[in-house]
């Protein structure tokens, strides 16, 4: 049982910056120092190229490789250095051997097994807590997917539904029961501004995903590498059954990338499992050049029934789970959103907050936009709306700006009342913090856009943001 406490944490319960500096020498620390400098200045990497293929800050390296430093490097921050100047993977393993005289802790082995996961896997940690944290009613299609990866071991895996019917949740659902599983979320909402990882773009997600099935894999290649790269290990069986989780293949930019790089049947061991949005009589399987009956499974998502909403309720706390008992109130919520799942997250985390009870639900408007309608009236009245006004007209031209970028931009954002003034519009945002892993966060870099396409699509049908 977890008590709190790790194995190397100090009396006081606190870890030490490196648990297993006090079992090496200094003579040792600086063999290491030496041999990642030489192998830097042997690999030809530039400390920028070195900064992108591990996500490392300049800081950190700088530390990690200094003969001066006194600070001592973790075993993450060794082992993805010597992955990304191109160090075998046996080799990498002995150096990090060489720095333990005694076995490992069980602490120390997490880091080292962390340390040979892909890095670029950590960018969608905060995507797949998001859409999990309040997640239900999909079971059924969940074994559906896991009976095939099971009994078939090889093909394609659809999943289709309507924007804001949980396919994203359904898949985030799927990679966190399954860490062994490889994938990618191709999302719009996480874009940085500016530079760094783009999980939209051709390059970042070929990127990605040859990392996780390529333990040889050096990040940073162009398309012009990537695209036979990844085409190769699409068609090759892999050394043990691999599962590979890709949502939203209808908002990669551009949409038709995959196109040349899927072949119709994968092979053995193999199982691809993607999803896109419902386009009425056209299906984005064209533009990755597949076709129905490519497809071992296909999954179209509904609207949630009554039951699911009831987990729901149970799931969200405080106020919410009495109201699960009441099926007059649960089916009154459910003629309110029509299933929709999108509209049923909101509804029940009113319920659990307590704007939403038994004796006003029947004034709660039926339907997404009516509902956004009320709330945007609300908003109205508040002594922020220009404000308001301002950073969400922002956000819809620009898609995502830093805390930083909205403060030099709208008139009268200042950072004293800054948090005040961005809680009254949060339900409408995403805020992500972006720091690179060994990078210290700083006020003003979390970056906000809209979070999900039906806010951004609602807002652009009104004219209340322009005004």
């Amino acid at each position: 049982m977890f008590t709190g406490v790790r194995p190397d944490d100090d009396e006081h319960g606190r870890t030490p910056s490196c648990p297993w500096r006090k079992r090496v020498g200094e003579a040792e620390l600086a063999r290491l120092r030496a041999q990642l400098r030489n192998t830097f200045a042997e690999s030809g990497l530039t400390k920028k190229q070195l900064c992108a293929r591990t996500g490392l800050s300049r800081t950190t390296i700088h530390e990690a490789l200094s003969p001066r430093s006194r600070r001592c490097p973790s075993l993450t921050t060794v082992a993805a250095l010597a992955k990304a100047m191109g160090v075998p993977r046996d080799q990498r393993r002995q150096m990090l051997d060489d720095l333990q005289p005694e076995p490992p802790t069980t602490f120390e082995a997490s880091c080292r097994e962390a340390a040979e996961e892909p890095r670029t896997r950590d960018f969608f940690q905060d995507l797949i807590e998001k859409h999990t944290s309040l997640f239900a009613g999909r079971q059924d299609e969940s074994a559906r997917i896991m009976e095939f990866v099971r009994d078939r071991a090889s093909g394609y895996v659809f999943v289709e539904a309507l924007s804001g019917y949980g396919k994203t949740s359904l898949l985030a659902d799927l990679v966190r029961q399954n860490p062994d599983f490889r994938y990618h979320f191709i999302s719009q909402a996480y874009r940085r501004s500016g530079g760094g990882f783009d999980p939209t773009s051709p390059e970042d997600v070929l990127d990605c995903l040859c990392e996780q099935l390529d333990p040889s894999h050096l990040r940073g290649g162009n398309l012009k590498n990537l695209e036979p790269q990844f085409r190769g290990l699409m068609a090759r069986p892999p050394k043990k059954p691999t599962v590979v989780v890709l949502d939203a293949v209808d908002e990669l930019n551009p949409p038709d990338q995959l196109r040349t790089l899927l072949p119709r049947q994968l092979p053995p061991g193999l199982v691809l499992v993607f999803s896109g949005r419902s386009q009425g009589d056209r299906s984005c399987l064209s533009d990755i050049a597949l076709h129905p009956a490519d497809l071992g499974l296909h999954l179209r998502l509904d609207g949630l029934g009554e039951s699911a909403l009831v987990e729901l309720l149970r799931m969200a706390g405080d106020a919410a789970p009495p109201l699960a008992e009441d099926g007059d109130f649960v089916g009154e919520m459910l003629r309110i959103s029509a299933g929709d799942p999108f509209y049923l997250r909101f509804l029940v985390e009113d319920a659990a907050s307590g704007l939403l009870r038994r004796d006003n639900i029947e004034r709660t408007p039926t339907g997404l936009d009516a509902y956004l309608d009320q709330q945007l009236k609300q908003l109205s009245h508040s002594a922020r709306r220009t404000e308001h006004v301002q950073i969400l007209s922002l956000l819809l031209e620009a898609g995502t700006l830093t805390g930083r970028d909205l403060q030099a931009t709208v008139k009268g954002l200042e950072w004293v009342h800054f948090d005040v003034i961005m809680r009254e519009i949060h339900r409408f945002l995403l805020v992500h913090h972006r720091a690179a892993p060994g990078a210290e966060r700083r006020g003003g870099d979390e970056e906000y856009s809209f979070c999900h396409d039906r806010f951004r699509q609602y807002f652009r049908a009104r004219d209340w943001v322009s005004q």
